[in-house]
């Protein structure tokens, strides 16, 4: 029901705010009274089209303000609910519908939120019926006639479980007429959908697979090359001929013997022992890092062929791995089709005699 009507700044009006209570409201008055403004500013939040004329002279735009309390059961209440939630509106307890008209532009809100003047329409028409002589009501509009007998007869729920039980059994036949409609064209490919099954299932790839081993790949072949580095570092530093850590042992001797004779050497042999200490740590480090890399070369090859054999079933069902996986579900449904014709519209025919509305 309609709460309150905010108006302010529409044709002689400057600021009105009127509460209507439960039950009927009469609003009379002599004529010239502004009745008919109040009807007019009504069919400015149920969506009408709005003229720049309705502005008071000398404001900058016109507002029209509605709020609206509903049943939370009412069929109305449930079919704008629908209508906010599909056009990520917020649900409140009371609906706000707000016009706003200037010299310019006519803005429509719906709880605050911009929106077009025809959702707003499509709220309104659930809320309010306006009807004057010879208008059309909601009573002569023939898809509005089982919604009264229902709500009537507060049938909601049960009329909800019947519209249920009608979708799907209206799946089920559409679904048994496709296959009898398509029952020579499947068993004609039966042989082609079993290839196709056949090389699908070879490799069996599972949904988010192609993810993990691309992963593992990429730390595999990098071990691969950290366990080189490291090795290569070993043969220099102590392995080598002539190694890095016995080239300055003998560079430290010369300094130290020169040292003997001038002091002047004294920080330069301080400096090459420090080196000579920072190498080994680097070996040492080196030779640690390497004994800890879990490298597996039949396990990295295993995982590049994988990854072709995905990559080969991408390029002939879909693109992607999730498209090869729906494609192989799809054609599994048509080969079980196509391999029984007969008792897939057997098994139909069951689920289409089951299907009935609840008594």
């Amino acid at each position: 029901m309609l709460h309150t009507l905010h108006i302010r700044d529409l044709a002689l009006i400057e600021a009105l705010d009127i509460e209507f209570g439960r039950g009927l409201n009469i609003v009379t008055g002599e004529t010239g009274a502004g009745k008919s403004i109040l009807v007019g500013a009504m069919k400015l939040i149920l969506g009408d089209r709005a003229s720049t004329d309705v502005v008071r002279p000398g404001a900058k735009r016109a507002v029209v303000e509605g709020t609206f309390r509903l049943d939370a059961d009412s069929a109305a209440a449930k079919v704008v609910r629908r209508i906010l939630e599909e056009n990520e509106i917020d649900v409140q307890p009371d609906l706000i519908l707000r016009r706003q008209v200037s010299a310019t532009q006519s803005r429509a809100f719906i709880n605050d939120t911009p929106v077009t003047v025809t959702l707003l329409r499509d709220v309104a028409r659930e809320l309010v019926d306006l009807h004057g002589q010879h208008e059309h009501v909601s009573l002569l509009r023939t898809e509005h006639h089982l919604d009264l007998v229902d709500a009537f007869g507060v049938l909601g729920e049960e009329a909800a479980a019947c519209r249920r039980a009608y979708e799907e059994a209206r799946a089920l036949h559409e679904r048994r007429e496709k296959v009898r409609a398509t029952a020579g064209e499947l068993q004609r490919e039966r042989d082609m959908l079993a290839f196709q099954l056949e090389d699908i299932d070879a490799v069996a790839p599972e949904a988010g697979e192609e993810e993990r081993l691309e992963e593992e790949r990429r730390h595999m072949e990098h071990s691969e090359r950290l366990y080189d580095l490291t090795a290569r570092l070993q043969e220099l530093l102590f392995d080598g001929e002539p190694a890095i850590q016995n080239l300055l042992a003998e560079v430290k001797a010369l300094l130290q013997e020169a040292s003997r004779i001038d002091s002047a050497f004294e920080s330069t042999l301080q400096e090459m022992i420090s080196a000579q200490i920072m190498a080994g740590e680097a070996a040492t480090f080196a030779q640690d890092y390497q004994s800890d890399i879990d490298f597996n070369q039949e396990r990295l090859e295993f995982i590049r062929s994988r990854l072709i054999a995905i990559d080969a079933l991408k390029r002939k069902y879909g693109g992607t791995l999730e498209a090869v996986l729906a494609f192989r579900e799809d054609i599994a449904e048509r080969f079980e089709m196509a391999s029984d014709v007969e008792g897939t519209l057997g098994r139909l025919d069951e689920e289409f005699g089951a299907a009935s509305p609840p008594r």
